[in-house]
C-alpha cells in the first residue's frame, strides 16, 4: 500500500536511482511509528528496526530464527494505518545482547511494492541526513534575522530564522523536502504547506510555490513533516526541533 498518493509519485528510473544512492544505513528515531513483523515457518515474530537503507533493513529479534543466511522470509512493515509486506532475503544473523540481529535485503516483487518502500523510507532519510551548512556559507540577507541552514538527502533543505532579540529568538522555519515545503512562523501563528509548480518536459522546476487548496496534497505534506520530525538528526539543535514540533499540529 502506498503511503502517499499525491506526493512522492516516483517513476521507475527515479526509484532505481534512489535505491543505488541510499546505500548507507539510516537509523529511525525512537518516536517514529514504524513497526516490523517477520513471518516464517508459520509464525510471526515482532522485530525492532535497527536501520534502513534503499534496499533493506536491519532488525533485532529475541529468538534466533531457524532459517540460515540466504533463506527468504516475509517482512510486514506497518506505519500507523499503512502496511507493506515484502519478500526479504536473510543476509546475515548475528548474536547480540538481548537477541539476534538480522540483515535483510528486500526482493521487490513489483514496482508498486518498491515504490511503497521508497516512500516509507523518505521521512527517515530526510531527517537523519540533515547536516548543518557552514556558517560562513550561509548568506545573511536580512538584518533582522540570523539564519541557520541544514542540508540533506532528497534535496532537503531546512532554514531556521532567529530574530536579533534575546527574548524567544526562534522566529520561523522553512523546510524543503524534495519538491514539497512546510514552513512555520511565530508571526503567522501556524504553518503552511505547499509544493513546487509541476515540472516541464525538461524536468526543470520553475521554482514557484503552488498552494494546494483541495486538502489532499496539503494533508500529505503535513503528514510527511510530522513523520520527519522524530527522525531529525541531533545535528539539528534540540530547541530547533522543539520549535518545529509546535507547528506539527
Amino acid at each position: 500500500m502506498l503511503l502517499f498518493k499525491r506526493i512522492f509519485k516516483f517513476e521507475k528510473a527515479k526509484v532505481e536511482q534512489l535505491e543505488k544512492r541510499l546505500n548507507q544505513r539510516y537509523v529511525p528515531g525512537p518516536g517514529f511509528p514504524l513497526r516490523a513483523t517477520l513471518r516464517y515457518g508459520g509464525r510471526d515474530s515482532s522485530a525492532k528496526i535497527l536501520n534502513m537503507s534503499g534496499n533493506g533493513i536491519g532488525v533485532q529479534v529475541r529468538n534466533k530464527p531457524d532459517l540460515p543466511a540466504g533463506m527468504h522470509l516475509r517482512a510486514d512493515l506497518q506505519m500507523e494505518q499503512h502496511r507493506i509486506e515484502l519478500n526479504a532475503r536473510i543476509a546475515h544473523v548475528d548474536a547480540r545482547d538481548g537477541g539476534f540481529a538480522l540483515g535483510l535485503g528486500f526482493v521487490f516483487e513489483d514496482f508498486e511494492s518498491q515504490k511503497s518502500y521508497m516512500q516509507l523510507i523518505q521521512p527517515v532519510v530526510i531527517g537523519q541526513s540533515l547536516q548543518p551548512m557552514a556558517i560562513d556559507r550561509v548568506v545573511q540577507d536580512d538584518p533582522q534575522f540570523f539564519k541557520r541552514i541544514f542540508v540533506g538527502e532528497s534535496d532537503s533543505l531546512l532554514t531556521v530564522k532567529l530574530a536579533m532579540s534575546p527574548v524567544d529568538p526562534l522566529h520561523s522555519f522553512e523546510f524543503r523536502m524534495l519538491d514539497y515545503f512546510c514552513r512555520g512562523s511565530m508571526d503567522a501563528g501556524g504553518n503552511q504547506t505547499y509544493a513546487l509548480e509541476s515540472r516541464d518536459a525538461t524536468e526543470e522546476a520553475t521554482g514557484q510555490p503552488v498552494f494546494e487548496t483541495s486538502g489532499g496534497t496539503h494533508d500529505e505534506i503535513r503528514q510527511l513533516f510530522r513523520w520527519i520530525l522524530p527522525n531529525l538528526t541531533e545535528a539539528v539543535p534540540e530547541d530547533f526541533r522543539a520549535f518545529m514540533q509546535r507547528f506539527a499540529g
